[in-house]
């Protein structure tokens, strides 16, 4: 059975870096024609830093390599 791969705002949430108002906020801003993705929307709204995104990445990618 393939494992689902977690969705980067669910990962953000569960490492403490955001809430899910957050993402919701950044997804909203997405949604608006921005063509960046959802960590830049996080980090323009002033809701995390590069350096969370990264670390929130890093787990994303170990998540998928198992």
């Amino acid at each position: 059975m393939a494992k689902r791969r977690k969705i980067f705002g669910e990962i953000m949430v569960s490492l403490g870096y955001v809430t899910l108002e957050h993402v919701n906020k950044a997804r909203w801003q997405q949604m608006q024609g921005t063509a960046k993705r959802i960590g830049e929307c996080l980090v323009d709204l002033g809701h995390t830093t590069h350096d969370e995104v990264r670390r929130a990445l890093q787990v994303q990618e170990l998540d998928t390599a198992e």
